[in-house]
């Protein structure tokens, strides 16, 4: 029989020879396990940013107080190069609390034209879930112009199809890149392109979506600082500022437009968790040349501006 009421070099001595030597496999295989478990929560980052990657921060699941419907936001890792038809969202800032995948839609228009986009969708989430819907506007908006202007032109009524690659001609392409995916935020910026035969130019486009996943509301530029503070003025100062250096002095239009503090001038823009990023329609503030400029301005250049019981408040703390 084997004691149980003493311990040390003494209890040892009293269990069988076969115990004391599995003994310390024994022990080996338990530490081991307890090592495993430790640091790896099966999360992973699924944002694709602009900038180099932050170190991992402890996440929180979404609030209890969500008013999604239809579920919650999984725990998961991001999305797979070549998964869903899609690039892969890589790495980037922010915490995942989610996953996200890249859907497409292509095909197309009239036999003269046609059509690639991609945009992300949050999995868990049912493909008309407000939050998807929202992901998926900026490429329907889009892809609709397109349509409506080939039907237009070729007399035709209506409908994309689906099928063989078009012959030379009209051309959309681009999609929606996921600034930011933490467990309070979506970001995610798009940047697409119109080739029309026969033109000289690009057609080229951005949209931005900004989500509050705590509520589901599409959120706007404002929605981020604190009311009555001088905000647009702030971020009109180093856009600018940034903008001459990124593209050079000269190259803004010298009449200043499109910079004004207006909300309109900055509703197009991408967060991350270290920078506001403003992007520009083509001829917005300076020629075409110049494309869809993009201008970036560190939260800590916003300090005391961002409403930190907002939105982004845990961004700019």
């Amino acid at each position: 029989m084997v004691a149980t009421g003493g311990s040390g070099p003494g209890a040892l001595a009293t269990l069988p020879a076969v115990t004391r030597r599995l003994l310390p496999l024994l022990l080996t295989g338990v530490l081991a396990a307890a090592a495993g478990c430790a640091g790896h929560d099966g999360r992973e980052m699924v944002a694709n940013g602009i900038g180099v990657t932050p170190e991992s921060t402890t996440t929180t699941a979404p609030p209890t107080t969500s008013s999604l419907p239809q579920g919650t936001i999984p725990e998961g890792t991001g999305s797979e190069e070549g998964t869903a038809g899609g690039d892969g969202s890589g790495s980037g800032p922010g915490p995942a609390v989610g996953s996200v995948y890249v859907d497409t839609a292509s095909g197309t228009v009239g036999g003269t034209g046609s059509y690639d986009l991609h945009h992300p969708q949050l999995d868990g989430l049912a493909i008309g879930h407000p939050v998807n819907e929202a992901l998926r506007r900026p490429t329907e908006a889009v892809r609709a112009e397109f349509v409506a202007a080939l039907s237009e032109r070729t007399g035709e009524e209506g409908g994309a199809s689906g099928g063989a690659e078009a012959g030379p001609g009209d051309s959309l392409r681009g999609g929606g890149t996921v600034y930011l995916l933490d467990d309070r935020l979506v970001s995610v910026v798009y940047e697409m392109r119109i080739d029309w035969a026969g033109a000289a130019d690009v057609d080229e486009r951005v949209d931005s979506v900004l989500v509050d996943l705590a509520t589901g509301a599409e959120l706007g530029l404002r929605d981020l600082f604190v009311p009555e503070s001088p905000w647009l003025e702030t971020i009109g100062f180093f856009v600018r500022r940034d903008l001459d250096v990124r593209l050079g002095e000269g190259v803004l239009w010298p009449d200043g437009r499109g910079l004004d503090p207006e909300a309109s001038n900055f509703a197009v823009f991408g967060v991350t968790a270290t920078d506001l990023v403003v992007r520009f329609p083509m001829h917005a503030v300076a020629p075409g040349v110049a494309g869809t400029p993009e201008a970036v301005v560190p939260w800590a250049s916003l300090a005391g501006l961002v409403d930190p019981r907002g939105p982004a408040g845990h961004l700019a703390s």
